[in-house]
């Protein structure tokens, strides 16, 4: 991280007139003083409510003129902004370069960007960063009221026996811790793998076997209605098989066999079909027969004439033409006998022929009167076949259609064991379940995980807190100690919270110092500025609160130089950091040399009164 750090520049209030009351702060130190009520825990409130705080200001006479509060904040010297809140809360408007106001909500939100925290959280290159917020490593969003409980330290919290970064809340103590540690390492938690908390885990526990019971009880009331002896499902089930196993093989030999028949019959009906077939075919061929025995009889009838008429013509010429038929009186030619015999020889030749066709004819006749014969026996034969197998076809259906009734019966109980088993199978995994369940254990905690400081930042932490506090002038060795139990100092032996209200505040504000210029030497995220109320409490007249008398520790630390020298360590940091301190007590002379000083006198007539 390079951010050179913030400076909070001006703190402002204006009213509706001309009303306006304006605290400046300089780059380095600065000290705003005076007497009480003079505005000082106004003003450090203020500063609080203008970057995300949530509680409402007091609503003291002095701010009735005013209704709004203003913010300069330069987070680098080319990065300016300015923002602007109603005094009675709400959301933010953002003034930033040239560019249009914006509106940012007062609540953090990590999705968004439109928030002031998550743009402040910007700011510091730590949006989105994750903290722990208990031992089991449960997540949650880093916010900027977190950074800002570390560097804004009221009156209140300085002389408190907590750890300085704890608000003695023990329900956000793992989280004030783990903003600690993401401070000093610049490591968030977004890596540690929450495990479930024990409280959680027997919560959790219990209801998941409650929810468990309740199955196991419903199972019960189930096997209870439908199974009366839920001990004799096992054999039930066996017997049942048995039986399914025979009705089965039954219905599987009766639908072969119904197969068999049908094929059968299938082949029956095509045989009878091509029997029927060809004995149309032969009927049709006898009637041509017929009909060519009829020309063969005609042909040879007329040959014969021919044959005879040229036998008669060689006897004697006066006769009609045997050839043309005419009479002889009309012949006006005349055929040569050689002729007339060629045509008697040529139909007697010819007649010989169709005999010996038509002989051919009438045995092609009998072999096809035989053969329709013989169709006509088989077509019988096959028909009567066909009515035996459609017979056992009519037999074997109902024995089939029995077994398929018997099966299906046999199947429903089945499937009733079967559910009642099923049941009880159930019931044993879920008791084993709970059984499981209720001897379950919480999950440990990985004591491989670093979810704290190491031993080794600790160290190197209270080494500077030890520097600041030589720096000071703060009585003792200076030897310092960070009580990782506690998450606070122990100094020459004695853990801090044992001191006096006085050098608990010192010492606290030590604390964050050093935890300020720890993160500016390593480049860690931290704000950069700081803002501390009364850390030299030890300074404070006790004469004016009667009963409230220095403490042994707090005299010792009074009769040492720690005051002037506070004020010169923390105003010669230079550019390190931005230190704002509101105290009661009188300044250091010379203290104007190196420090912004603001006085509020509480007089009307000298100086200025306060901060409204």
């Amino acid at each position: 991280m390079t951010y050179a750090g913030w400076h909070i520049e001006q703190l402002k209030l204006t009213g509706k007139g001309d009303e306006e009351a304006v605290l400046d702060f300089a780059a380095g130190l600065s000290l705003v003083y005076g007497a009480s009520n003079t505005g000082k825990s106004f003003a450090l409130k203020a500063l609080d409510f203008m970057l995300g705080g949530q509680r409402e200001l007091p609503n003291i006479k002095e701010r009735e003129p005013y209704d709004k509060l203003w913010l300069d904040i330069a987070f680098s010297p080319d990065h300016k902004v300015r923002l602007e809140r109603a005094i009675v809360g709400g959301p933010f408007r953002l003034h930033e370069g040239e560019d249009a106001a914006r509106t940012l909500a007062p609540k953090h939100n990590a999705n968004t960007p439109n928030n002031i925290s998550t743009f402040l959280l910007t700011q510091m290159e730590a949006a989105g960063r994750k903290v722990s917020v208990d031992a089991s490593g449960t997540h949650s969003n880093l916010s900027f009221r977190d950074i800002a409980s570390v560097v804004l330290t009221d009156e209140i919290a300085i002389q408190s026996e907590d750890s300085p970064i704890e608000s003695g809340d023990t329900n956000v103590k793992t989280r004030e811790r783990s903003v600690l540690k993401f401070i000093l390492t610049g490591e968030d938690d977004s890596a540690i793998v929450p495990v479930v908390k024990p409280k959680d885990f027997r919560t959790g526990r219990v209801a998941k076997a409650s929810f468990i019971q309740d199955m196991i009880d419903q199972i019960n009331a189930d096997l209870s209605a439908d199974y009366p002896d839920t001990d004799g499902l096992a054999d039930q089930n066996d017997r049942i098989n048995d039986t399914l196993r025979r009705i089965e093989n039954e219905v599987s030999a009766a639908r072969s066999s119904i197969r068999t028949l049908l094929d059968q019959k299938r082949t029956l009906s095509v045989e009878i079909s091509a029997a029927e077939r060809r004995s149309t075919e032969i009927a049709l061929s006898l009637d041509s027969f017929e009909k060519l025995e009829e020309v063969y009889a005609s042909d040879i009838s007329r040959l014969e004439s021919l044959e005879e008429a040229g036998f008669l013509l060689s006897l004697d010429g006066r006769s009609d033409c045997p050839v043309c038929g005419a009479p002889p009186d009309a012949q006006v030619h005349s055929h040569g006998l050689a002729e007339i015999e060629d045509v008697r020889v040529a139909a007697e030749t010819e007649v010989q022929k169709i005999k010996q066709q038509r002989s051919e004819l009438i045995r092609t006749v009998e072999d096809t009167k035989t053969e329709g014969a013989k169709l006509i026996a088989e077509v019988a034969r096959l028909r009567q076949s066909l009515r035996d197998v459609e017979l056992k076809l009519e037999e074997a259906t109902p024995s089939e259609s029995e077994q398929q009734r018997q099966l299906s019966e046999v199947v429903s109980v089945r499937d009733h064991v079967r559910r009642g088993l099923d049941l009880l199978a159930q019931r044993d995994r879920l008791i084993k379940q709970k059984e499981e369940i209720e001897a379950s254990k919480p999950p440990k905690v990985d004591g491989t995980v670093q979810r704290g400081l190491s031993t080794e930042t600790a160290k190197e932490f209270a080494d500077v807190v030890s520097e600041v506090l030589l720096a000071w002038g703060f009585p003792g060795q200076k030897q310092v100690v960070f009580d990782l139990s506690t998450y606070d100092l122990i100094i020459d032996g004695k853990e801090r919270r044992n001191n006096g209200k006085g050098v608990r505040a010192i010492t606290h504000a030590a604390f964050k110092v050093a935890l300020m210029l720890f993160c500016r030497e390593r480049g860690l995220p931290h704000p950069g500025f700081l803002v501390l109320d009364t850390p030299l409490l030890t300074y404070r007249d006790p004469m004016k609160k009667p009963g409230d008398r220095l403490t042994l520790d707090e005299q010792e630390m009074r009769n040492t130089d720690l005051k002037q020298r506070f004020f010169e360590h923390l105003g010669h940091l230079g550019e390190k950091a931005q230190i704002m301190v509101f105290e009661n007590v009188d300044p250091p002379e010379d203290i104007e040399d190196y420090c912004k000083v603001e006085a509020f006198t509480n007089d009307p007539d000298e100086g200025r009164q306060g901060l409204l």
